[in-house]
C-alpha cells in the first residue's frame, strides 16, 4: 500500500489573515513530528488560507471550496495507491498509520465513525455521478451538507469506520480521540458558523432528524438562495464584459 496523505487547511478567519496564518501555523507544527516517523508523502491543501508550509508541497485553493471538492482534489493528485484525507486539526497515532497499512485492499474506510479522516483508494470516485460532480464545485455548502455529495458513492464501494469509537477526551477544550485518531489540543472554531456557511441547524433540524421530505426541501432552499446571491455577484461583473469584450483579442502593444 502506497500512501499519499493531503492535510486540508481552511481559512477560518478570513477578516483576520494574521491571525488565520497563525491559526493554521501552530497545527501545522503539531503534526510534523508525527509524520516525520511514518515515511508517508504529505501534501498541504491551503484552502482558501495561505501561511509557510514548511518544506511540504502544497496545493492552494484561493477561495474555500468544499470539502467534496477537496476530497475530489485529493483523489485526482493522489501519487500512491491509496490516499488519506486529514483535517489539520486531527492527528493519525503510531497504531492509526499501522491499522490503515493492515487494510489495503479496502476500497474506503474512516478511522472514526465521525468521518473527519478518510482512507480511499486512488480512483474511487472515477465513477462519480455528474450532478454530484458538479454540486461539489458549489463553494456555499456547509462541511456536512457537501461531505453527503460524495456518501452514496464511498457506501457503494463499501464505506466504514475501523473504530465504533470516538469519545470526548476534554471538556475544555472540547476534544475527542480513539486509539487511530485524536484532535491536536488547541482553538478549533467552527469554520461554518465563522465563514456563514448554511446547515440544516439553521433552519431548526438538528441531528438530520427530519423526514426525507423536509431536508430536500431544506437542502432545495439553501441552494436557490446562495444561487441567488452568486447571481447578484456573477452580475455586478457585467461592466467588465462589455468594456473588455470588444478589446478581448486587442492587446496593447509595448515595444
Amino acid at each position: 500500500m502506497k500512501l499519499h496523505c493531503f492535510i486540508c487547511a481552511t481559512v477560518v478567519f478570513p477578516d483576520d489573515p494574521e491571525a488565520d496564518r497563525k491559526h493554521h501555523a501552530y497545527f501545522l507544527h503539531a503534526q510534523v513530528a508525527a509524520f516525520q516517523k511514518t515515511g508517508v508523502p504529505v501534501t498541504l491543501i491551503q484552502n482558501g488560507c495561505e501561511f509557510p508550509s514548511l518544506g511540504f508541497p502544497v496545493i492552494r485553493n484561493p477561495v474555500p471550496k468544499s470539502l467534496a471538492y477537496n476530497y475530489l482534489l485529493c483523489d485526482a493528485n493522489c501519487a500512491g495507491d491509496y490516499w488519506v484525507f486529514l483535517p489539520e486539526d486531527c492527528r493519525i497515532t503510531a497504531e492509526g498509520w499501522e491499522a490503515i497499512r493492515k487494510r489495503s485492499g479496502r476500497s474506503c474506510f474512516a478511522l472514526a465513525k465521525d468521518p473527519k479522516c478518510l482512507v480511499c483508494r486512488k480512483g474511487i470516485f472515477d465513477e462519480l455521478a455528474p450532478e454530484a460532480r458538479a454540486a461539489s464545485d458549489l463553494n456555499f455548502l456547509g462541511k456536512e451538507i457537501s461531505h453527503m455529495l460524495v456518501r452514496g458513492e464511498l457506501e457503494r464501494q463499501g464505506f466504514h469506520c475501523i473504530s465504533p469509537d470516538w469519545p470526548k477526551v476534554s471538556e475544555e477544550p472540547p476534544l475527542w480521540a480513539n486509539r487511530y485518531l485524536e484532535m491536536i489540543p488547541g482553538v478549533h472554531p467552527n469554520a461554518n458558523i465563522l465563514r456563514r456557511m448554511p446547515a440544516l441547524d439553521d433552519y431548526g433540524i438538528s441531528g438530520y432528524k427530519a423526514s426525507a421530505a423536509r431536508i430536500e426541501e431544506l437542502y432545495a432552499r439553501i441552494v436557490r438562495d446562495r444561487l441567488g446571491r452568486l447571481s447578484a455577484e456573477a452580475l455586478a461583473c457585467k461592466s467588465l464584459i462589455s468594456r473588455f469584450g470588444p478589446v478581448i483579442t486587442e492587446v496593447p502593444y509595448e515595444p
